[in-house]
């Protein structure tokens, strides 16, 4: 049985989500499949664009889907469908994960929600042999005219979580190209931030593999992917790195043994951590090993903002896991949110400037995100306040709705004035052009090329007939 597994771009091309050529989680589901026996090739348009009547070649087409490439996936499923395509699309991610109607009726035949680690080679499995789909756990799918909900399939443990196989990037595309490699040690997220959709998708329990599977994990990927070892930073994608008070344990004697079994990769490691994790001596430690930059939910400087959106954190241990980062030598990523209520935007303003002197090294300002099945989502709701609804804009990079205090145009200025600020007027930003130049320019192409798309758009819209 030939599989193709497919991860779409948005259409907007200037967001986090295209910058990087880098997958998401396919490729673990394409090595999940093949110690089953099947044929699997994985599609990241991201990494390598592709035609998509090659689809039409496969046994079974599965898409992963977050909100903002919703629309380009149910825009593709229709084209499959319409050129012919009769056999089995399956739908996962956690867009669909929280909205399995919407994806059965953009055509496909079943959604695969939450984890798919065990779910869908399951569903592969009984799709190939005909059998019915009722019995599978963590599905939604079309029996007929009906549409059937089964229960929810149970959350990896911890370890089936270590039992993983390393993902198989050589089924990717075009994986040569890859510019980060993707690798997961964690599910979950015991934090209760309101804008955030991981706990929807993976559960409040954080649970993480050991010592010994990251372990195992890193020697495989060195001694088979060495092109990508030699030339590839690391991204440790768990949404918290160090996790909770007995998984920091494990991490921390994970990037012990980094050290002394020479795992460390030759252009470093980058991960995402909560700014209460870092200590001096936690700082060390992930230099010697080869960390080269955290990227740290800041979300805000202001301790009402911060509050309001329960971070569990204040500004003053963000000034202390900034300075203790500097110091030892590793840069940070200040991940912030535009447009959340209690900020104005001199305020946010104000608050940018104030992460750079504590010595925030690199920054993203990203637009608030109403993202299915949030509690800020439910809150809009309840409130009968309004904004666009529209996936294509869901990157982070749009103004969706007016904050209670500040216009549209106060948060568009803050999610794009502050970060050219940032990045092209102050002392430190035209050093960052220095170190990144090809990186600037490559986005500043990207920047120009969808401006004039935008602008033929307009203009076809309006004028051509």
């Amino acid at each position: 049985m030939k599989i193709a597994l497919v991860e779409y771009l948005g259409l907007d091309r200037l967001n986090i989500y295209a910058l990087i050529k880098m997958s998401r989680g396919v490729p673990l589901l394409a090595a999940i499949l093949k110690e089953e026996g099947y044929e699997v090739t994985c599609y990241v348009e991201s990494i390598q664009k592709f035609d998509w009547q090659e689809l039409m070649n496969y046994d079974l087409v599965g898409f992963s889907v977050i909100t903002c490439t919703a629309n380009p996936t149910y825009k593709m499923i229709s084209q499959l469908r319409s050129a012919g395509y009769k056999n089995a699309i399956v739908v996962g991610g956690p867009h669909s994960t929280k909205l399995p109607e919407e994806s059965l009726s953009a055509g496909a035949d079943v959604v695969v929600r939450h984890e798919g680690d065990k779910t869908f080679p399951q569903l592969v499995k009984a799709i190939q042999s005909g059998e019915s789909l009722g019995n599978i756990l963590g599905i939604t799918w079309k029996d007929g005219n009906l549409v059937r909900q089964n229960d929810d399939q149970s959350l990896l443990t911890e370890k089936e979580l270590s039992a993983l196989p390393l993902p198989a990037f050589n089924t990717v595309i075009g994986y040569e190209k890859m510019e980060q490699t993707l690798l997961n040690n964690s599910r979950g997220c015991p934090s209760k931030c309101r804008f955030c959709a991981v706990a929807t998708m993976f559960g409040a329990e954080y649970r993480a593999s050991t010592v010994e599977a990251r372990i195992a994990w890193l020697q495989e990927y060195k001694k088979h992917y060495p092109v990508l070892w030699k030339k590839n930073p690391i991204f440790f994608s768990d949404d918290n790195f160090f996790g909770n008070a007995r998984t920091r344990l494990i991490t921390i004697e994970f990037m012990k043994q980094m050290i002394v079994l020479d795992l460390v990769p030759p252009k470093g490691w980058l991960c995402q951590a909560r700014v209460t994790d870092i200590t001096p001596e936690i700082a060390d430690l992930m230099k010697r090993a080869g960390c080269i930059t955290v990227c740290l939910g800041i979300e805000s400087a202001d301790a009402v903002t911060l509050k309001k959106m329960r971070k569990g954190q204040n500004p003053e241990q963000i000034r202390n896991c900034l300075a203790l980062l500097h110091a030892a030598g590793i840069k940070s990523l200040a991940m912030t949110i535009a447009g959340i209520d209690t900020d104005t935007a001199w305020s946010f303003f104000q608050g940018i400037r104030q992460l750079r002197q504590w010595g925030a090294y690199y920054l993203q300002v990203l637009g608030l995100v109403l993202l299915p099945g949030t509690e800020i989502e439910r809150d809009f709701e309840s409130e009968g306040r309004e904004w666009l609804r529209n996936y294509d804009l869901y990157n982070g990079q749009h103004v969706l709705f007016r904050p209670k205090k500040m216009s549209r145009f106060g948060a568009w200025l803050c999610l794009y004035a502050i970060p050219i600020w940032f990045y092209f007027l102050t002392s430190h930003g035209r050093g960052l052009i220095k170190e990144h130049w090809k990186s600037y320019r490559g986005i500043l192409w990207i920047a120009f090329k969808q401006s004039l798309s935008r602008f033929w758009q307009t203009i076809r819209n309006r004028f051509v007939r």
